[in-house]
Protein backbone atom coordinates (compact mmCIF):
# COMPACT_ATOMS: atom_id res chain seq x y z
CA UNK A 1 0.00 0.00 0.00
CA UNK A 2 0.93 3.07 -1.28
CA UNK A 3 -0.51 6.72 -0.25
CA UNK A 4 0.83 9.70 -2.76
CA UNK A 5 0.61 13.41 -1.29
CA UNK A 6 -2.57 14.67 -2.88
CA UNK A 7 -2.09 18.90 -3.69
CA UNK A 8 -3.79 21.25 -2.07
CA UNK A 9 -5.66 22.07 -5.06
CA UNK A 10 -6.73 18.14 -5.50
CA UNK A 11 -7.65 18.36 -1.42
CA UNK A 12 -9.83 21.33 -2.22
CA UNK A 13 -11.81 20.11 -5.11
CA UNK A 14 -12.08 16.80 -2.86
CA UNK A 15 -13.50 18.93 -0.41
CA UNK A 16 -15.44 20.37 -2.50
CA UNK A 17 -16.87 17.34 -3.03
CA UNK A 18 -17.06 15.52 0.22
CA UNK A 19 -18.74 18.03 2.18
CA UNK A 20 -22.07 17.96 0.68
CA UNK A 21 -22.36 14.13 0.69
CA UNK A 22 -21.00 13.78 4.53
CA UNK A 23 -24.13 17.04 5.28
CA UNK A 24 -26.70 14.14 3.28
CA UNK A 25 -25.39 11.48 4.91
CA UNK A 26 -25.29 13.12 8.42
CA UNK A 27 -28.71 15.15 7.86
CA UNK A 28 -30.69 11.85 6.33
CA UNK A 29 -29.36 9.63 9.69
CA UNK A 30 -30.92 12.20 11.90
CA UNK A 31 -34.21 12.34 10.33
CA UNK A 32 -34.63 8.67 10.59
CA UNK A 33 -33.49 8.80 14.15
CA UNK A 34 -30.71 6.22 13.12
CA UNK A 35 -29.56 5.16 16.12
CA UNK A 36 -25.58 6.30 14.79
CA UNK A 37 -23.90 9.56 14.38
CA UNK A 38 -23.52 8.61 10.64
CA UNK A 39 -21.05 11.98 10.50
CA UNK A 40 -17.35 11.12 9.58
CA UNK A 41 -17.37 8.41 7.18
CA UNK A 42 -16.73 10.88 4.05
CA UNK A 43 -14.31 12.51 6.79
CA UNK A 44 -12.00 9.44 6.93
CA UNK A 45 -12.61 9.26 2.75
CA UNK A 46 -11.03 12.90 2.57
CA UNK A 47 -8.13 12.18 5.67
CA UNK A 48 -7.08 9.21 3.28
CA UNK A 49 -6.48 12.07 0.79
CA UNK A 50 -4.54 14.57 3.23
CA UNK A 51 -5.39 16.49 6.13
CA UNK A 52 -6.16 19.69 5.09
CA UNK A 53 -8.91 18.03 3.08
CA UNK A 54 -10.12 16.13 5.79
CA UNK A 55 -10.31 19.06 8.04
CA UNK A 56 -12.07 21.43 5.81
CA UNK A 57 -14.65 18.48 5.10
CA UNK A 58 -14.84 18.25 9.36
CA UNK A 59 -15.30 21.79 10.18
CA UNK A 60 -17.44 22.08 7.08
CA UNK A 61 -20.28 19.16 7.98
CA UNK A 62 -19.93 20.58 11.62
CA UNK A 63 -20.97 24.52 11.17
CA UNK A 64 -23.11 23.65 8.39
CA UNK A 65 -24.82 21.24 10.35
CA UNK A 66 -24.66 23.85 13.69
CA UNK A 67 -26.12 26.61 11.78
CA UNK A 68 -28.74 24.93 9.34
CA UNK A 69 -30.27 22.17 10.87
CA UNK A 70 -29.72 22.28 14.17
CA UNK A 71 -29.94 26.25 14.31
CA UNK A 72 -27.49 26.50 17.29
CA UNK A 73 -23.71 27.97 15.98
CA UNK A 74 -22.48 26.88 19.49
CA UNK A 75 -22.75 22.99 18.31
CA UNK A 76 -19.77 23.38 15.93
CA UNK A 77 -17.48 22.70 18.66
CA UNK A 78 -18.10 19.22 17.85
CA UNK A 79 -15.68 19.90 15.14
CA UNK A 80 -13.06 18.77 17.68
CA UNK A 81 -13.98 15.21 16.84
CA UNK A 82 -14.13 15.67 13.50
CA UNK A 83 -10.25 17.17 13.37
CA UNK A 84 -9.30 14.37 15.51
CA UNK A 85 -10.12 12.29 13.12
CA UNK A 86 -8.61 13.61 10.56
CA UNK A 87 -5.04 14.20 12.86
CA UNK A 88 -5.28 10.69 14.11
CA UNK A 89 -5.77 9.05 10.07
CA UNK A 90 -2.70 11.23 9.52
CA UNK A 91 -0.74 10.10 12.53
CA UNK A 92 -1.10 6.43 12.00
CA UNK A 93 -2.09 6.17 8.24
CA UNK A 94 -0.80 8.67 5.88
CA UNK A 95 2.03 10.34 6.93
CA UNK A 96 3.69 7.22 6.01
CA UNK A 97 4.75 6.99 2.73
CA UNK A 98 5.12 3.70 2.29
CA UNK A 99 4.17 0.12 3.89
CA UNK A 100 5.61 -2.48 2.94
CA UNK A 101 3.84 -5.33 4.58
CA UNK A 102 0.01 -5.44 4.15
CA UNK A 103 -0.84 -6.92 7.08
CA UNK A 104 1.18 -3.80 9.06
CA UNK A 105 -1.01 -1.42 6.35
CA UNK A 106 -4.31 -3.56 7.87
CA UNK A 107 -3.01 -3.20 11.82
CA UNK A 108 -2.58 0.60 11.60
CA UNK A 109 -6.10 0.74 10.03
CA UNK A 110 -7.67 -0.93 12.88
CA UNK A 111 -5.61 0.73 15.55
CA UNK A 112 -7.32 4.06 13.57
CA UNK A 113 -10.66 2.32 14.17
CA UNK A 114 -10.14 1.39 18.05
CA UNK A 115 -8.15 4.91 18.84
CA UNK A 116 -10.66 6.76 17.03
CA UNK A 117 -13.68 5.22 19.05
CA UNK A 118 -12.19 5.99 22.69
CA UNK A 119 -10.75 9.19 21.66
CA UNK A 120 -13.92 11.01 19.84
CA UNK A 121 -16.16 9.14 22.46
CA UNK A 122 -14.34 10.77 25.30
CA UNK A 123 -13.83 14.10 23.35
CA UNK A 124 -17.56 14.04 22.74
CA UNK A 125 -18.50 13.45 25.76
CA UNK A 126 -16.15 16.31 27.96
CA UNK A 127 -18.03 18.91 25.39
CA UNK A 128 -21.66 17.95 26.72
CA UNK A 129 -20.39 18.01 29.71
CA UNK A 130 -18.74 21.46 29.59
CA UNK A 131 -20.88 23.07 26.74
CA UNK A 132 -24.69 21.17 26.59
CA UNK A 133 -25.81 19.19 30.01
CA UNK A 134 -28.13 21.83 30.99
CA UNK A 135 -30.07 21.72 27.74
CA UNK A 136 -30.99 18.19 28.12
CA UNK A 137 -31.88 16.21 24.81
CA UNK A 138 -30.95 19.37 22.64
CA UNK A 139 -30.08 18.28 19.08
CA UNK A 140 -28.03 14.99 20.91
CA UNK A 141 -28.59 11.67 19.30
CA UNK A 142 -31.23 10.02 20.79
CA UNK A 143 -29.66 6.38 21.68
CA UNK A 144 -26.89 8.69 23.39
CA UNK A 145 -28.76 10.33 25.53
CA UNK A 146 -31.05 7.42 26.75
CA UNK A 147 -27.91 5.66 27.37
CA UNK A 148 -26.68 8.35 29.32
CA UNK A 149 -29.18 9.23 31.76
CA UNK A 150 -29.92 5.44 32.00
CA UNK A 151 -26.23 5.57 33.50
CA UNK A 152 -27.11 8.39 35.22
CA UNK A 153 -29.93 6.81 36.79
CA UNK A 154 -27.48 4.23 38.16
CA UNK A 155 -25.58 6.88 40.20
CA UNK A 156 -22.63 6.77 37.63
CA UNK A 157 -21.15 11.02 37.15
CA UNK A 158 -22.49 12.52 34.34
CA UNK A 159 -19.36 12.69 31.92
CA UNK A 160 -18.20 8.78 32.89
CA UNK A 161 -22.20 8.13 31.74
CA UNK A 162 -21.86 10.52 28.54
CA UNK A 163 -18.59 8.66 27.52
CA UNK A 164 -19.78 5.15 28.40
CA UNK A 165 -22.91 6.43 26.77
CA UNK A 166 -21.20 6.94 23.46
CA UNK A 167 -18.90 3.66 23.40
CA UNK A 168 -20.83 1.59 22.03
CA UNK A 169 -22.62 4.22 19.31
CA UNK A 170 -19.28 5.01 17.99
CA UNK A 171 -18.11 1.22 17.83
CA UNK A 172 -20.19 1.16 15.12
CA UNK A 173 -20.23 4.43 13.58
CA UNK A 174 -16.47 4.57 13.70
CA UNK A 175 -16.30 1.20 12.22
CA UNK A 176 -17.73 2.36 9.42
CA UNK A 177 -16.83 5.61 9.07
CA UNK A 178 -12.50 3.92 8.97
CA UNK A 179 -13.31 1.48 6.96
CA UNK A 180 -16.04 3.15 5.04
CA UNK A 181 -14.09 5.77 4.20
CA UNK A 182 -11.11 4.03 3.39
CA UNK A 183 -13.25 1.65 0.84
CA UNK A 184 -14.23 5.69 -0.41
CA UNK A 185 -11.24 6.70 -0.53
CA UNK A 186 -9.95 3.73 -3.00
CA UNK A 187 -13.23 3.85 -4.96
CA UNK A 188 -12.06 7.66 -5.84
CA UNK A 189 -8.37 7.03 -6.18
CA UNK A 190 -9.41 4.27 -8.90
CA UNK A 191 -11.54 6.38 -10.99
CA UNK A 192 -10.39 9.47 -10.82
CA UNK A 193 -6.55 9.24 -10.01
CA UNK A 194 -4.06 6.92 -12.25
CA UNK A 195 -3.30 4.14 -10.93
CA UNK A 196 -0.43 4.45 -8.09
CA UNK A 197 3.36 2.47 -8.06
Amino acid sequence: MTFQKYSLKTQLILALIFTPLNILISYLSTVSQFPFFMDMIFIYAASFFGLTCGIIVGMGTSFFTAIFIQHLLMHGIYSICCITGSLLTWLLITREKNFESSVLFWIRLVLLFFISTIVISLEGSMIYYIFFSNSVGQNENSTVMFLTYTLVLQNFGLVISAFLARLPVNLFDKALAVFGGFGIFVLTRRLFFKKEE
